[in-house]
Order: C-alpha cells, then sequence, then structure tokens
C-alpha cells in the first residue's frame, strides 16, 4: 500500500468540476423548502401569513399578529427517489425521519413586541443512486491526459486522483515520450457507481413582530444557520479489452459542515380583514465551512502483486467560505372569513451575488454568474374550513435557474384538526425536477438523466395558551 498526501485539498472542488462546486452555492442558496405541517401543505406560499413557525421563519412581522402566547412542533418522514427519465426506472431511494420544526412565540403586551423562538429543518441531503454503464468511457481517462509530461514526483501538484492512479499501478508511463498509458481500453467499460448522501441544511431563528397600528406590522430576526453532508462514493471498473488491466476500483469519502449567520426583516400590511400583502427580505448568509476528505484507489492486474497495487489519498482539514445570495419575497393572502383563504407567494434569488470569500476558491465566482441565473419561486395555496376540520392545498413552481437542472414542481395537501387551543395537522407535499448526474466529473463519462422525486409527510401540533 503506497499513501499520497493530499498537498492541496482544494483539488477536491475541482474533481467534480464546476458542476459539483456551484451545486452548493445553489443549494445553500434555496428558500426554505420544507417547515411545519402547514406550511407544507400550502407549498411554502405562506410570505403574507402568520398561524406557522415555519412562516415566522421566512416573514417574521407574522409574529405580531398573535394574541396568545403559542408553542408547536412538527415531526416528518422524508424520502428521495431517482428515476431514469428514458424508462421512469428507480436508481435509487433514501428515506428518514427528522424533527422538522419547534417553535415559540409569547406575546409582550407592555413592550408591544411579540418575541419568537423556532427550530426548522429547511432542507435534507438524502440520496442513494446506483448508475451502472456498459461499453462507455472510464473515469481514468482525463485523470491519464492530465498526467502526460509530468514526472511521477511532480503528480500530486497536478492532483491526487493523477498521483494515485499512478501509485496504484493502474496507470503507466513511457519514459520515453513522458506520456501516461493503461493497458485496457478505456473506452470500452463497464462499471458500477454507488453514491450515498446523508446530511441536512438547519437554522434557529430568534426574532420579534410588532404593529405599528391596525395595519401595519413589522419584525425581524436573526438566523443561526447550519449545513452538513457526508458522501461516499463507490466506483468499480471492469475492462473487456485489456492486456493486463482487468479491473480497476475508487472508493471516495468526504463530509462538509458550515455555521453561517444572517438575518431577515418583514413587513405585513392588513388594510382590511379580507387582504393580507407581505414583504420580507433575507440577507446574505455567511458560511465557513470544514470539509476532510479520503480516497482510496485499487487496480487489478495479473502482472502487479495485488498487494501493492492499492493506494490510499489522505487530505488535511481543509476550510472555506462562501457566501449566499439575498432573497427577496413577497405574498399576497385572500382571506374569506370563517369559509377559508388563498394565498400567494413569490421569492426572487439573484444568484450571481453569490460568492466564494476563500482566496483560494475564488475562481468560482465567474462560473457562478455564468452557470446560475436568477432564481424565481412562485406558490399558491388555499384552505377550507369546515368546521373543526381545514383542508389544504398549494402547488409551486421554480425556474431553470442551473445548466444542470430543469425546472422544478411542487404540489401539497394537508388537513387539520382544530380542538379548543390545540390544532393538529398533517400535510403531504412533493417536488419533481429533471436533472443530470456526472460520476465524478462531466469530463470524464456520459451524464445520467435522471428525474429526482422529493416527498415529506409531515404531522404536527400547535398550542395556543
Amino acid at each position: 500500500m503506497k499513501k499520497t498526501p493530499v498537498l492541496a485539498l482544494l483539488i477536491f472542488l475541482c474533481f467534480q468540476g464546476s458542476g459539483q462546486s456551484v451545486d452548493y452555492f445553489a443549494e445553500l442558496n434555496q428558500p426554505v423548502l420544507w417547515g411545519d405541517a402547514r406550511y407544507n401543505s400550502l407549498s411554502g406560499a405562506m410570505t403574507a401569513m402568520s398561524g406557522s413557525f415555519t412562516a415566522l421563519a421566512e416573514n417574521p412581522a407574522g409574529a405580531g399578529l398573535y394574541r396568545q402566547a403559542a408553542f408547536g412542533s412538527d415531526l416528518s418522514m422524508y424520502s428521495t427517489t431517482n428515476f431514469k427519465s428514458s424508462n421512469a426506472f428507480p436508481t435509487g431511494n433514501a428515506l428518514t425521519l427528522n424533527m422538522a420544526n419547534v417553535g415559540y412565540v409569547g406575546t409582550e403586551p407592555e413592550t408591544g413586541w411579540n418575541v419568537f423562538f423556532t427550530y426548522n429543518s429547511d432542507d435534507l441531503f438524502r440520496q442513494n443512486l446506483r448508475y451502472t454503464q456498459k461499453g462507455g468511457g472510464s473515469i481514468q481517462q482525463q485523470w491519464i491526459e492530465n498526467s502526460h509530461y509530468v514526472a511521477p514526483d511532480d503528480l500530486p501538484w497536478v492532483g491526487p486522483y493523477e498521483d494515485m492512479l499512478y501509485q496504484s499501478y493502474a496507470s503507466d508511463r513511457n519514459d520515453t515520450t513522458g506520456e501516461y498509458y493503461s493497458t485496457a481500453n478505456l473506452n470500452n467499460t463497464d462499471f458500477v457507481h454507488d453514491l450515498h448522501r446523508t446530511g441536512m441544511k438547519n437554522q434557529w431563528i430568534l426574532g420579534f413582530g410588532a404593529s405599528a397600528n391596525k395595519q401595519l406590522y413589522y419584525g425581524a430576526s436573526v438566523k443561526i444557520v447550519h449545513s452538513y453532508e457526508k458522501v461516499t462514493v463507490a466506483h468499480e471498473e471492469s475492462y473487456s479489452e485489456t492486456t493486463d488491466l482487468t479491473s480497476f476500483d475508487v472508493l471516495d469519502y468526504w463530509d462538509n459542515s458550515g455555521v453561517g449567520i444572517t438575518a431577515n426583516a418583514g413587513l405585513l400590511y392588513r388594510p382590511n380583514q379580507a387582504l393580507r400583502f407581505g414583504l420580507a427580505v433575507d440577507l446574505p448568509q455567511v458560511y465557513s465551512f470544514t470539509q476532510n476528505w479520503d480516497t482510496e484507489m485499487i487496480a487489478y492486474r495479473s502482472s502487479v502483486n495485488q498487494i501493492i497495487t492499492q493506494a490510499e489519498g489522505y487530505g488535511l482539514l481543509y476550510q472555506w467560505s462562501m457566501m449566499t445570495a439575498p432573497k427577496l419575497k413577497s405574498g399576497l393572502t385572500l382571506v374569506g372569513g370563517r369559509l377559508g383563504l388563498i394565498t400567494l407567494s413569490h421569492t426572487y434569488i439573484p444568484h450571481s451575488f453569490s460568492a466564494a470569500l476563500s482566496r483560494a476558491e475564488r475562481y468560482l465566482n465567474p462560473i457562478i454568474s455564468e452557470e446560475l441565473s436568477d432564481q424565481h419561486t412562485l406558490a399558491a395555496g388555499a384552505e377550507l374550513r369546515l368546521g373543526p376540520i381545514t383542508l389544504r392545498g398549494g402547488g409551486g413552481y421554480t425556474n431553470a435557474f442551473q445548466q444542470v437542472r430543469a425546472a422544478q414542481w411542487r404540489r401539497s395537501l394537508g388537513i387539520s384538526l382544530q380542538s379548543e387551543g390545540n390544532t393538529f395537522y398533517m400535510s403531504w407535499s412533493q417536488l419533481r425536477q429533471a436533472t443530470q448526474y456526472y460520476p465524478f466529473s462531466a469530463a470524464y463519462t456520459e451524464s445520467l438523466a435522471l428525474l429526482t422525486q422529493r416527498s415529506m409527510l409531515s404531522i404536527g401540533s400547535t398550542w395556543k395558551f
């Protein structure tokens, strides 16, 4: 076994190409996707509403409408399923239980400020994906091309994968020409690629809401945000045309954890009992990340003892930072007395404001501007009240703001039962989006067209006292 120290772990961000790196900015830029059961059942169309702790996190002015203290909590079951777009055949699914939301709002008659606290797991990262290929290109091809005319001792400076490919005896070098080559036909490769990802994005919010008069309410909050993921990738290749190398395995593992801070503010205007307008802005979130990465390569060759055909790479603890774009949110709610309501929301995110702050990652900033366009998320929901029972439904749409992802659609249903000061909620919500997945990088293999389906089943309750 040979160990190869990774001298610059920032290459990890490069190995998936710009797509994976830009994914971080697109993913962490998103508005709250999942919240308490009422929020989910209305597809998040609650900028001009209260009555939801997740809604207070989005527009803190809603806290000013509370006349009683309230406490609530929600549990959820989350699932992700990927389908091959060509035949709608599942390629992997993941399922997890989650504490979705815990919140409290207290009324302060003396000051007129209602203070609230809420925890919200606003997105979950869960993915199991298996991708198989017959007779296509090998992931080794780009690594070999990058290695050409570089002395073996200098390969670590080119990249950890290029160095490990040589250290594991998967590639050979022609000392006369300086070119690296494989004894297998890398254009006729079969492989199995497994991806397993876990993690989440969540936030803790402390804020207030108050009334300027009987029509106008305002509020603000401070948010501590946290995002983490753990990813394992197992890639196994085999070759039907070879003079020596018969198979090749790569095992990658990384974890990435970041903490950030931001703030938001909002307004609610209620000219009469039937109409509400909402406006809120989220300031950019500034994250500081700590990242670790390990990888292993094993080559199987008849001419080389298998004991030495293994290279293990490791990276020192690596830190980087980024800033997301601001979010501008607006909403309208029409209230039909005790019959129900209709609510609409729009979120605008100018992704070009996102930026990598660390010096080593600043090369990503022009790529972000090129690959991410402005995002518009539209949502609509309705409630129908039948005595103590309320029926809910909603839908949403997000434009295709990222090159590798199509537009995203959302649909939601919900029901609640009110009994004195308690309300019990249940909801179901689903997101569907066509996307592309590249094993390791677009430069190495063809993309896999996927349809990703993400679903959330939530139950929760709120107590007013």
